[in-house]
C-alpha cells in the first residue's frame, strides 16, 4: 500500500484525475459485466426450439419457452408469437420496442470508457509537460548554485509515472470498450435474425397468422429487421416473389 501511495506522489497532481477516471473505468467494467450476464444473454438454441414448436403451432408452448429465457432474442420471440394473431406491422412494432429497451440498458455506461480512452493518454501527457517543465526549473536553479540532482530527477520522475499510468488506462479502457461494443454488435444481430426467421416462417406457415394483406401492410412482403440510414433499428420490407 505504502508503494503504491509513493507512486501516486510521485506522479504529481496529475495522478489525481487519473486515479479518479481508473477507479471509476474499474466500476464500470465489472457493472457492465454484469448487465451483459444479466441482458445479453443469446439463450443457445432458443430460436431452434421455437421455430419448432411455431411449425407444430403449439404456440402457447413457445411462448412459456421464450418467457423462460433471458436476453432481447427471448423477448423479441415472445412477442412476435403473442401477437401472431395481429396485423405483422403491430407485431414488428412490438419487436423493436422489446429490442431497443434491452439494447439501451447494454449500451449504458459504455461512452465513458470510449471517453476514458482518449481522455487518460492525453492527461498523462499534460503530465509529463508538468514534470517536464519541472525538470527545467530544477536545471536553471543548479545553473546558479550548486544544488543537488534530486529535483531533476523527481521532475523526470513526475513525467514518466503520469505518461505510464495515462497510457495504461486507455489501454484497458480500450479493450473492455470493443469487448462490450463487439457484444452488443452480436446480440443485436442474433436478436434481428431471430425475429426474421420467425416472422418469415409464420408467414409462410398462413392458416391466418400475419395476414399476407392488410390495411396496415399492403401487398405481401418479406421483412427483414435492419437499420435505417442514421443507425437506428428499423423493419424493411421487400416484396415477395
Amino acid at each position: 500500500m505504502s508503494n503504491f501511495i509513493e507512486f501516486v506522489r510521485a506522479g504529481g497532481i496529475i495522478m489525481i484525475p487519473l486515479l479518479l477516471l481508473s477507479l471509476g473505468a474499474v466500476a464500470v467494467i465489472i457493472e457492465r459485466g454484469l448487465a451483459f450476464r444479466a441482458l445479453g444473454s443469446s439463450a443457445p438454441g432458443l430460436l431452434k426450439q421455437v421455430l419448432s414448436l411455431a411449425q407444430e403451432k403449439r404456440f402457447d408452448e413457445a411462448i412459456r419457452v421464450c418467457e423462460g429465457s433471458r436476453g432481447p432474442l427471448a423477448a423479441s420471440l415472445a412477442a412476435i408469437l403473442k401477437h401472431r394473431d395481429r396485423p405483422v406491422a403491430v407485431a414488428e412494432r412490438h419487436v423493436e420496442d422489446v429490442g431497443q429497451e434491452f439494447f439501451i440498458r447494454l449500451e449504458r455506461l459504455l461512452p465513458f470508457l470510449d471517453t476514458t480512452t482518449t481522455i487518460s493518454p492525453l492527461l498523462g501527457l499534460l503530465g509529463t509537460i508538468v514534470g517536464m517543465i519541472g525538470t527545467f526549473n530544477a536545471i536553471g536553479a543548479q545553473q546558479g548554485a550548486s544544488g543537488n540532482s534530486d529535483a531533476v530527477l523527481a521532475g523526470v520522475g513526475e513525467a514518466l509515472y503520469a505518461t505510464a499510468t495515462g497510457i495504461t488506462i486507455a489501454v484497458v479502457c480500450f479493450v473492455a470498450y470493443n469487448y462490450f461494443a463487439a457484444r452488443l454488435r452480436t446480440i443485436t444481430s442474433e436478436t434481428e435474425q431471430g425475429a426474421t426467421k420467425l416472422i418469415n416462417a409464420l408467414i409462410d406457415q398462413r392458416a391466418g397468422f400475419f395476414p399476407a394483406q392488410d390495411a396496415e401492410t399492403g401487398p405481401e412482403v418479406s421483412r427483414e429487421i435492419g437499420r435505417d440510414a442514421e443507425g437506428n433499428h428499423a423493419i424493411q420490407t421487400t416484396p415477395r416473389a
